[in-house]
């Protein structure tokens, strides 16, 4: 009777750490970033607007750079990794072709995109342009560069 106890923490335990593994997409600094973006920049109305998804870009000039932005027209890379979603971080892809954000991203998914790709011209009335949020990386941390429109 005394290993019950003990069987039923352990269980408990391992439970516990498959979900969080579960939810662990981003490293916790990008994680966090994604969240600022996301309060400030909300997708509208998402039964309306099913295309909309947050798009995390990885690439290199002189620097590794992140970006991160909204695609109104849903994923337009071929490249893209997703779909990343929770209870608190909304639908969201990346795009890394060269490996640069393994330091930032636990996890490159490769879920079915169908849902989120649109081919053709988009719809007239998408005429919103979300803002580009550039960071440059350094180790594990997100410097963050500028804002553009």
């Amino acid at each position: 009777m005394k290993i019950l106890p003990y069987l039923f923490t352990f269980v408990l335990l391992i439970s516990c750490t498959e979900s969080k593994k579960e939810k662990d997409f981003f490293n916790k600094n990008l994680r966090t970033e994604l969240l600022k973006y996301q309060n400030i920049n909300p997708i509208p109305n998402e039964n309306l607007y099913k295309l909309f998804i947050y798009e995390i870009s990885f690439s290199k000039t002189k620097d590794t750079l992140l970006t991160i932005t909204v695609s109104p027209t849903g994923i337009r890379s071929k490249n893209g990794y997703g779909i990343y979603k929770d209870k608190i971080i909304k639908p969201s892809y990346v795009i890394d072709s060269q490996n640069l954000g393994n330091r930032f991203v636990e996890n490159y998914k490769k879920d079915s995109i169908e849902l989120y790709t649109f081919e053709g011209t988009p719809p007239p009335h998408i005429d919103v342009i979300y803002p580009v949020y550039r960071y440059k990386l350094k180790g594990d941390k997100l410097i963050f560069i500028d804002s553009l429109r």
